[in-house]
């Protein structure tokens, strides 16, 4: 029995709750049958083996097809409330949605887009060559290291603390962002390594969610989800749902509250991500780190 509970509980969300509806209208049909007074056992040239297979049946094309229309309904988005937090997860482009853009920025908040230090296919990359101007990110930077008292390294750069948040609204797009310092971009022997820990990426998503709590004035929330570039996770690689899962957990831990829409935009594949799966995720979720 503790086998059968286990294997149940292994299940994905989409499968139990496909089974779940199928068993009860499978229940709620022979229900009322019952009182207008039709049972299986009125169809000629049965038996008890007989009706239980055609139940069974009846249950496994059922079970399939609401399988088949969850994923269908929640393939594109779902919809969530955290905390009084409004959530979307949705797929798309997140320099094509409306409210103020989270990207994620080494320590440094560099600007060299050269495939080395920063990729150019990343959306830290894609800002500063498609939709900002360098030298106003890099004024904006400066003024951000004097406020917090910085002085540049031997390199001309800044060592702002994990989970700082610079804003920096783009006179190209018109568009607003809030740049955050998500990794360390270590240089070894002419290489760059983004490296980050999952205790350090769960620390620098509470410091995140408490920054856009000051700084984001009412307006709606745009996040990718933050990580899934990182490659080396200094305790094991990471998979963009387990990325995802932490972002909503530290939501929740974190206290704040949004007068706004948090949207996470997942771009790529649709079917990496199984969004259904996060409709009561903290039901499967004690923790970030598991």
């Amino acid at each position: 029995m503790k086998r059968i509970y286990k294997w149940y509980t292994n299940l994905s969300k989409r499968l139990k709750d496909s089974f779940v509806i199928s068993v009860s209208l499978v229940g709620c049909i022979s229900t009322f049958l019952s009182i207008i007074g039709i049972s299986l056992a009125d169809i000629p040239c049965t038996n008890i083996i007989i009706n239980s297979i055609l139940v069974m049946v009846a249950i496994l094309i059922i079970t399939i097809a609401a399988y088949i229309v969850i994923g269908r309904l929640f393939k594109d988005s779902i919809e969530l409330s955290i905390r009084g937090n409004s959530v979307t997860i949705k797929h798309g482009d997140i320099f094509k949605e409306n409210g103020y853009k989270i990207i994620g920025c080494d320590s440094h908040f560099d600007t060299r887009v050269d495939d080395i230090v920063i990729t150019k296919s990343s959306l830290h990359g894609q800002l500063f060559l498609n939709h900002g101007i360098i030298k106003d990110i890099n004024k904006v930077v400066e003024q951000k290291a004097k406020v917090l008292e910085i002085p540049a390294n031997e390199k001309g750069l800044y060592d702002f603390p994990i989970g700082t948040i610079i804003r920096y609204d783009s006179q190209r797009d018109r568009q607003t962002y809030l740049m955050i310092a998500m990794i360390n971009n270590i240089e070894e022997a002419g290489q760059y390594k983004a490296t980050t820990s999952m205790a350090d990426y769960e620390n620098m998503l509470m410091k995140m969610w408490s920054g856009i709590d000051a700084t984001y004035a009412a307006n709606d929330i745009v996040l990718p989800i933050l990580g899934t570039g990182i490659t080396r996770f200094e305790d094991g690689p990471k998979d963009a749902t387990s990325l995802l899962r932490c972002m909503l957990c530290t939501l929740n831990s974190s206290g704040v509250t949004l007068n706004s829409n948090i949207k996470i935009v997942i771009y790529g594949d649709k079917n990496d991500i199984p969004l259904y799966e996060f409709k009561n995720v903290y039901r499967m979720i004690p923790s970030c780190s598991k």
